[in-house]
């Protein structure tokens, strides 16, 4: 009685393979959950660089080259683990369903997007990219008390395109100094 059985299921298995005939033709599924290729959301994504500063494998870089900012992942390089996705404060990069990363071009195995860069305009040393500045504004905008808005508004204006170490140098020169807001009475 188990031999006919096992005659059966071994007949059964010449004419229906129990295994999908991958590479060839596509996996049967994709689990719900998996952590393929990482992708850039272009809509999305500011070029802040947080997904690279907390890639743990390096796979993410960040370029800066004249007046480009280069973002770029290397797929071989990437461990799966998500973090890059967690990060991002603008839902800018995520994890796909795709994991197949097999490729004969090397060119294949790594993806870019490109952002204009910001430069000081007192020493030219470059800031960040436009979509990022112009976002952390909103941010510093949206959660402002309304008594000193215009006041905050008007120094933006004044050091949003200087690096951090030009607004240090010029704070007094440009009248942006925080102290300004308490000796004008503008406290609540």
């Amino acid at each position: 009685m188990v031999k006919i059985t096992a005659i059966k299921e071994v007949l059964k298995a010449l004419f229906k393979p129990a295994t999908t005939k991958y590479p060839h033709g596509p996996p049967s599924h994709v689990p719900e959950g998996l952590r393929g290729l990482p992708q850039f959301k272009d809509d999305n994504c500011i070029g802040c660089g947080a997904c690279a500063e907390c890639c743990s494998a390096n796979a993410i870089s960040i370029t800066d080259t004249g007046d480009t900012r280069t973002l770029s992942i290397f797929y071989p390089r990437c461990i799966f683990c998500g973090r890059c996705e967690d990060i991002c404060p603008e839902d800018g990069i995520a994890l796909s369903e795709e994991f197949e990363l097999a490729t004969s071009d090397k060119k294949e195995a790594e993806v870019s997007i490109k952002f204009t860069l910001v430069k000081c305009q007192e020493c030219s040393s470059a800031i960040s990219t436009k979509e990022h500045l112009t976002k952390i504004k909103e941010r510093i905008m949206k959660n402002i008390d309304p008594v000193i808005a215009d006041a905050v508004a008007e120094d933006l204006a004044k050091y949003e395109n200087l690096c951090v170490e030009c607004r240090r140098k010029l704070s007094y020169q440009l009248n942006t100094h925080t102290q300004k807001y308490y000796t004008r009475g503008w406290e609540k």
